[in-house]
């Protein structure tokens, strides 16, 4: 089955070849030069199936639910640091920068809804 993580590995690629954040991008800024960083986006983007992976994804940048099994993998497989550093490092992308004020407060509402999903299991 292919992976959906292929946009998780461009993420740690290009972070691990030091693309800096842009100044108005600074408070969201990933780690820079943190050695093992591009692995951990690696490790956190693979704690998800790639269905889920790829909900979680649009559903910060279109109008797009994620599923309750997709909740339910992204707080308790995922969990809160991994999904913000995703977040933060997706945005940094050329192609998804431009949005970064608006993709990273829907994740952080995707974020909040899984977690009201999951209290009630």
């Amino acid at each position: 089955m292919a992976k959906f993580n292929n946009i998780f590995i461009l993420v740690a690629l290009i972070l691990a070849s030091g693309v800096m954040a842009s100044p108005t991008q600074k408070k969201i800024s990933p780690p820079k030069h943190v050695p093992g960083y591009p692995l951990h986006l690696l490790h956190c983007a693979r704690r998800v199936e790639d269905e889920c992976g790829k909900e979680i994804f649009l559903g910060m940048f279109e109008k797009l639910p994620v599923s309750r099994k997709c909740c339910l993998q992204l707080i308790k497989k995922m969990g809160k640091t991994c999904h913000d550093d995703l977040d933060k490092a997706i945005v940094h992308l050329p192609d998804y920068s431009s949005r970064a004020s608006k993709a990273i407060p829907k994740g952080n509402r995707i974020w909040h809804k899984c977690a009201l999903v999951a209290r009630h299991i």
